[in-house]
């Protein structure tokens, strides 16, 4: 089940406990001191560690110094105390303790302890892999960045010829036929798009900072989201304090603030109510994207900003990563803000232009 080592120099208590935890399944790995278990206790090799706080020459306060400060393990320390009191607790959280136990220690205790700490574990652990991940994917993409604009042009020059070849061949057709050749030709600009949003995430960025009104640059990325057949239905407006200026690049701002809003529009399924909103909070421009769909699921909040996560029948995933990507780049930060009833809030935050 898990690695777990104990330190303990009572050899009975030690005996104990760990015939406690391998009825459970576990893998004990003990000791009477810390030099007897050290080897086992780096970053990966444990899951979990139970150690005495009161032990001669290297007591369980310098154990803790030890694995967390020094050796930087996040695996959860648990510290088996006699004299339990409010001091003890708080120096042990405040050096890096997930827990402690009171003695006298009962098998339900250190089980109840356990399985409080291996389920932390599990969650670093997911975490650690989805980070990994990611950062395998932004390296690949890095490697396809260096190429995309070469790439881009390859492969849209055919696209371009066959949608041509596509509506030159539709004039001349029946009513019928004409109507499936759109149908090939929206494909077509659905995979051109795909391919757009992705060499646009690929490639570095290199901004073009301008003095710029954010509330204007909000009017006119709404005007092209609202050409758009899926927000012929929608009532989009923008509500925009004042002097809302910030130092930021117009085309890329613009993108960002297209793609929320389009985002917006396509949950609502082209009949909602969206609202941008641009205002100034002392030194951040903030710029928040809302809408009255059915909001994003609890259990996908942590993943919408990945790339390659999609939970659009025809999306890539990269919309909001990419938006992450252009907002972090100039400095600012991006995430899903709570709101009052039905819908999601995606807020834009970034440093503001001080008046002269």
């Amino acid at each position: 089940m898990a690695r777990i080592v104990l330190i303990d120099d009572e050899a009975r208590l030690l005996q104990t406990l760990t015939r406690f935890l391998e009825q459970q399944g576990h893998h004990v790995v003990r000791g009477g001191s810390f030099r007897e278990v050290e080897q086992h206790l780096w970053p990966g090799r444990f899951e979990m560690l139970v150690t005495d706080i009161v032990m001669p020459d290297f007591d369980g306060m310098k154990v803790l110094r030890e694995v967390v400060e020094a050796r930087q393990c996040q695996e959860p320390v648990v510290l088996i105390t006699g004299e339990p009191n409010l001091e003890t607790a708080s120096e042990a959280v405040r050096r890096g303790a997930f827990d402690y136990i009171s003695k006298p220690v009962t098998k339900d205790k250190l089980l109840e302890a356990v399985s409080r700490g291996l389920r932390h574990v599990h969650l670093l652990r997911e975490r650690d892999q989805a980070r990994h991940a990611e950062m395998q994917i932004l390296k690949n993409l890095a490697s396809l960045g260096e190429s995309a604009s070469v790439l881009s042009h390859e492969i849209r020059t055919p696209i371009t010829s066959l949608r041509h070849a596509l509506r030159a061949v539709g004039e001349k057709l029946g009513v019928e036929d004409r109507v499936l050749v759109e149908e090939f030709i929206g494909n077509l600009n659905r995979i051109e798009r795909m391919l757009g949003q992705t060499l646009s995430f690929a490639k570095p960025l290199h901004l073009q900072r301008q003095s710029t009104d954010l509330g204007h640059l909000a009017q006119d990325a709404v005007r092209e989201v609202a050409q758009l057949p899926v927000a012929v239905g929608a009532e989009i407006e923008v509500r925009s304090e004042p002097g809302t200026m910030a130092e930021v690049d117009p085309q890329l701002f613009a993108e960002v603030v297209s793609n929320l809003v389009r985002n917006a529009v396509e949950a609502c399924e082209g009949k909602g109510h969206v609202v941008v909103r641009c205002r100034r909070d002392g030194e951040h421009a903030i710029v928040e994207v809302e809408d009255d769909g059915p909001g994003v699921p609890a259990n996908k909040r942590d993943e919408i900003f990945r790339p390659f996560h999609s939970s659009k029948e025809y999306g890539t995933g990269i919309g909001l990563a990419f938006c992450r990507k252009v907002i972090e780049t100039h400095g600012g930060t991006i995430s899903l803000a709570e709101k009052p009833g039905a819908g999601a809030c995606f807020r834009v935050t970034v440093p503001a232009l001080v008046p002269a």
